[in-house]
């Protein structure tokens, strides 16, 4: 449905339509400059789950922040309050993905809900909450907005609901629901998932190890300048390739809240420098970037770029394979 943007002008007459519709034109110009930034401005900052609860067969959340595909911002730490628990007994299979489920807006009104039965979910439910004056001492009950958050499932009829995926459930060896480590929902910022923080640290200990080998092999110049052998020229480019990146890299370790997209760019772009030493691979094998499911370029890419490091100059380690003898005793 259109905005109508009110018009502030001297004698209006001020009606609760004009701020309602005030918000909506600036949540509209919000996610509009967003999106000029980036072109997924979605997903999650922060997912808590209550281990303890999801032991006994409940889903409990303790944190959550995130955005919704539609501009809407969800903190339980500022302003809104977590979804109910979700009892897992009665959950058949072996796994299932868990969503944030927020009933869709409807432009004929009538979203807020107030204790009624309503023939479909909606959006909002009033809360009476005390307001203290920040000026004064002072405070005042005041009807609060709280959005009706819900966790649901992908399996779930969903079409009335907006939803983001926070994580996947599946059971282990006794039969329990345990979240999976290794699932990656769609993420706001990199560090919302500790497994990639880990992946990328890995990887610059490597690039580093690479770039300390290289530097090694250089020689100095008449002009106090570093130089390689012409038959080295190789070597020196793979040099500049892991020399471009590592700065880069390094600065998304130390200040991970960043959007995975452009942690992605960066290592794409490491990747296809050190496609040019490869004879196995050509570009098609860099994943494309799906926001939607981070677990298929991430993990891929990762193991790629690990790939290429120790073909393009073999670490001085050699493989053996050792095979275990009684008394704690190994042999290779």
């Amino acid at each position: 449905m259109k905005i109508c943007r009110p018009l502030w002008a001297e004698g209006t007459f001020l009606s609760s339509q004009q701020f309602q519709q005030q918000a909506r034109w600036e949540a509209f110009s919000n996610d509009s400059i967003a999106q000029l930034c980036i072109r997924h401005p979605w997903g999650i900052a922060n997912v808590l789950f209550d281990r303890d609860a999801l032991a006994l067969g409940k889903l409990k959340t303790q944190a959550v922040r995130l955005r919704f595909a539609d501009g809407t911002l969800i903190d339980s730490d500022v302003s809104d309050i977590l979804p109910p628990a979700c009892d897992l007994r009665t959950l058949e299979g072996d796994s299932a993905i868990v969503l944030l489920a927020l009933p869709l807006a409807h432009g004929n009104g009538g979203n807020l809900g107030q204790g009624e039965q309503a023939e479909r979910p909606l959006r909002y439910r009033q809360e009476w909450q005390k307001v203290q004056d920040i000026y004064g001492s002072d405070s005042e009950d005041m009807a609060v907005e709280r959005h009706a958050l819900s966790l649901r499932f992908a399996h779930d009829n969903n079409q009335d609901y907006i939803t983001c995926p926070l994580a996947r459930l599946v059971r282990d060896v006794q039969g329990n629901w345990t979240q999976d480590e290794s699932y990656i929902p769609p993420l706001l910022a990199f560090n919302a998932h500790d497994g990639l923080v880990q992946r990328l640290d890995t990887l610059l200990l490597q690039l580093r190890a690479k770039c300390q080998r290289l530097m090694a092999m250089r020689r100095e110049s008449n002009q106090r300048m570093a130089d390689f052998a012409v038959a080295d020229v190789s070597l020196f480019w793979l040099l500049n390739a892991l020399n471009s990146a590592e700065p880069v890299l390094s600065d998304f370790l130390r200040y991970p809240a960043v959007h995975p997209e452009l942690v992605w760019r960066e290592l794409a772009r490491l990747a296809g420098a050190l496609l040019t030493f490869s004879l196995e691979h050509n570009v098609s094998a860099v994943p494309p970037y799906v926001h939607e499911s981070p677990s298929t370029v991430f993990p891929p890419l990762f193991s790629l770029l690990s790939e290429l490091l120790e073909a393009s100059l073999p670490s001085r380690v050699i493989a053996l394979d050792l095979a275990s003898l009684p008394g704690n005793r190994w042999k290779a």
